[in-house]
């Protein structure tokens, strides 16, 4: 994945599923650690290991997908991560994937409902 002013999205991407696009777009709603990341997938019923996310978080930093800065505040310091703008594109580019895999997948149950309706048809 190159980041030069255009971003490409890699579903296959380092973690499986949805998890990449989810983190992206909590992230994008608000700045977070990596646990408050954790608890706000689980709230969506989505799972992660732990260490998948943080290593997850450290390359996208690296490649400039996110930042981070240490939170020293309240209670013991934490690394808070922040999208950047390749991190807001990237997102878009999630997006754009999703809603044609979702484009997809609606011409697949519409072809299959359609099957599925021919053939009660055909047995009543």
């Amino acid at each position: 994945m190159k980041h030069e002013g255009r971003c490409e999205c890699h579903p296959e991407g380092r973690i499986r599923g949805l998890i990449q696009p989810w983190i992206l777009l909590l992230l994008a709603q608000s700045p977070s650690h990596g646990y408050e990341l954790l608890e706000k997938l689980g709230s969506l019923g989505v799972r992660v290991d732990p260490g998948t996310l943080y290593r997850a978080l450290r390359a996208w930093e690296e490649e400039g997908l996110v930042q981070s800065s240490w939170e020293t505040a309240s209670g013991p310091a934490r690394r808070v991560y922040t999208l950047t703008d390749s991190g807001w594109e990237y997102l878009r580019a999630w997006a754009v994937h999703l809603r044609r895999l979702r484009d997809e997948l609606d011409r697949f149950f519409g072809t299959y409902e359609r099957l599925k309706g021919g053939e009660e048809n055909a047995r009543a």
